[in-house]
């Protein structure tokens, strides 16, 4: 057992050194960093940058990163969460999952996001531990580097003024400003430290497992459980299931080299991290108690006008573009009303009952390939297969419902990342169920008499279902049932008092949800026929959420306008806007956070004040003259005198 206990230290020391990070973020500031991975990617590229291209001596990069450029990141960072400080846990998990957006998008402009093997920071060679156990020196370095920067966190939190601070900002933010402490500062300091802990962690998972766009960030994702198994609070408990995660996975990694159980052993910190959430349940509280609940700021017209115009123009789509519309633009609308259909699930769950969900394409993706295994080759079950694709999601949703009731706000978001990252890994990523990376093909479809091979009738079909979802949507919204998502959203606590079931609600919301997002990627697989895995992971989840934001995640019209996003990436355009095009909407994302309505409502509201600087000024001789409301100078009022 001592062998496994060693090579487990080694293993899971990257995981401590960014978990120490992560807890350090939300202990002292109330945030949890979700763009912790995309700052390790890009630290990872800049090193990669600065020594294997510029030649740069590896000694002398690994400091430059850690005193310019992961202060630098650091600090702005803590400007754009600095005023999201007592903001709802929604905002700031916007906020964060677009930073993470960010940096993702933004290494390929800069870096070109080709992937690259890297050399160890640290000699080739190896040792042995006793009789029965080979280390090499690369797992040395990293453990003795790792517990440097622990023993180094933990001397600056103990011994210093600093540490003394910080210990005050958490115990009690608002005495601590009271007598003197600078909470600013104090979060300065703590977004700058764990920023070079998730330089260094970047760096060493880049080098042990290659630099790669895209896995990087989720190989990161790792240290989130050990940081909720210290409650994001506790450092020491943190750094103790990182090393336990380690010891796990190593073990597993000696009896499991191929199939599911290596897709398990690589599933194990996504599988922790949801079992945590579940067990710690209520127990986990958000670090800040003073967080405001988040309301729509703007009207966007009445709600009656709305469904109208909506349906309206819905009519006029169906007559008119598929006549003026060229056959392929026929099916880029078609694909992007079904990726609306999917976007509709997000403006209930996350919009009106407050539930930030990243895993709505894992259930699109479950019917989807529902769908091609169904009616793939036998196309005339299709419709069946729609019908057994939400009997399969909703079960599902129910999995992550059921569990995660106890949970709200941040830690519901982390229980449905976890479960997006093991459909990922251990459903879509099984070559029997997604056809591996080459996917499966679903060209016959058909339901009854009508094929669905032409782009016309795909182009039918989903507006027909847009249409249908919508409507129900935007009656949903004006019912009693609308009511009480509003009630569940913004006091929990007086809608059970109010005998609001607030059980029943939450799962009847994840199971529509999950049905309605199976039936949009059944439409989905129709119009791509081929089912790619890689269309209905994390990462689509994610963007997903971010295109809903821009288009406003409290208004139907919202999920109209995630799709006409979706649209854009599918028409011929430059190749300069495929390539910042993502990078815009993560940046939107940052700044709109805090707009429930999203582009719309910023839009209507910047035309009105545009209008009313541009009316016409009264003329000064149509001025009435303005009454004095002073008492005379002589009044009794004015001296004093009275009766």
């Amino acid at each position: 057992m001592l062998p496994y206990i060693i090579l487990g230290l080694f293993a899971g020391s990257i995981y401590a050194l960014a978990s120490l990070g992560i807890v350090l973020t939300y202990k002292t500031t109330g945030v949890f960093n979700f763009a912790y991975g995309g700052v390790a990617m890009f630290c990872a590229y800049v090193f990669w940058q600065l020594r294997d291209q510029w030649h740069l001596s590896q000694w002398l990069v690994i400091p430059i990163l850690l005193v310019v450029v992961a202060p630098i990141l650091g600090l702005i960072l803590e400007a754009v969460f600095r005023p999201l400080a007592t903001a709802s846990a929604e905002v700031q998990i916007v906020v964060a999952l677009g930073m993470l957006a960010f940096f993702i998008n933004l290494v390929p402009i800069i870096f070109g996001g080709a992937d690259h093997q890297l050399t160890s920071i640290f000699s080739q060679g190896h040792f042995h531990w006793g009789k029965h156990v080979v280390v090499t020196w690369n797992e040395a370095g990293t453990f003795l580097l790792t517990m440097a920067m622990a023993a180094g966190l933990y001397v600056l939190l103990r011994r210093t003024r600093l540490g003394t601070a910080t210990r005050a900002v958490v115990d009690n933010r608002d005495l601590a400003e009271l007598i003197g402490v600078n909470a600013g500062t104090v979060g300065q300091a703590a977004w700058i430290i764990s920023t070079g802990f998730a330089a260094l962690a970047g760096i060493l998972l880049s080098t042990d497992e290659g630099l790669v766009t895209y896995v990087l960030p989720a190989l990161v994702i790792y240290a989130f459980a050990p940081a909720v198994l210290g409650r994001l609070t506790s450092l020491p408990l943190a750094f103790v299931g990182a090393v336990a995660l380690g010891l796990l996975q190593n073990i597993l990694a000696r009896y499991s080299t191929t199939g599911f159980p290596a897709k398990l052993e690589g599933s194990i910190p996504y599988l922790a991290l949801f079992v945590l959430l579940v067990i710690y349940g209520r127990r986990l509280t958000e670090v800040r108690s003073s967080l405001r609940p988040l309301t729509g700021r703007a009207s966007t017209g009445s709600p009656r006008w709305q469904f109208g115009g909506g349906l309206a123009a819905a009519v006029a789509a169906a007559i008119v573009l598929p006549q003026v519309l060229g056959v392929s633009i026929q099916h880029d609308v078609a694909e992007a009303m079904a990726y609306s259909v999917i976007a509709l699930t997000l403006v209930v769950l996350t919009g009106w009952t407050g539930q930030i969900s990243v895993a709505q394409m894992s259930f699109a993706g479950v019917g989807a390939f529902t769908a091609a295994h169904l009616a793939g080759t036998h196309g005339s079950l299709f419709p069946l297969a729609v019908v057994l694709g939400v009997a399969i999601a909703v079960p599902l949703s129910l999995l992550v419902g059921l569990p995660s009731l106890r949970l709200t706000g941040l830690f519901l978001a982390l229980a449905t990342l976890a479960f997006a990252l093991l459909m990922d890994n251990l459903v879509f990523g099984s070559t029997s169920i997604s056809g591996g990376l080459t996917g499966l093909n679903i060209t016959a479809a058909k339901i009854g008499p009508l094929s669905l091979k032409t782009y016309t009738a795909q182009f039918y079909l989903c507006l027909f279902v847009l249409t249908i979802v919508g409507a129900g949507v935007f009656w949903l919204k004006r019912g009693p049932v609308g009511r009480r998502l509003q009630m569940v959203r913004d006091a929990p606590d007086a809608a059970a008092t109010l005998g609001a079931s607030l059980t029943l609600t939450k799962l009847a919301v994840f199971a529509a949800g999950a049905a309605v997002a199976a039936v949009g990627g059944s439409l989905l697989a129709v119009t791509q026929q081929t089912v790619d895995p890689s269309n209905f992971s994390f990462n689509q989840s994610l963007e997903l959420l971010l295109v809903v934001v821009v288009g406003g995640r409290l208004l139907v019209a919202g999920a109209l306008i995630a799709g006409g996003l979706y649209l854009v990436t599918l028409l011929p355009l430059p190749s300069v806007v495929d390539k910042y095009f993502p990078l815009l909407i993560a940046i939107n994302v940052i700044f709109l956070a805090n707009e429930p309505d999203g582009t719309l409502a910023v839009a209507i509201r910047q035309t009105r004040f545009c209008l009313a600087v541009l009316y016409r000024r009264p003329r000064p001789d149509v001025l009435l003259p303005v009454p004095s409301v002073l008492p005379p100078t002589g009044s009794r009022e004015l001296s004093g005198q009275h009766g």
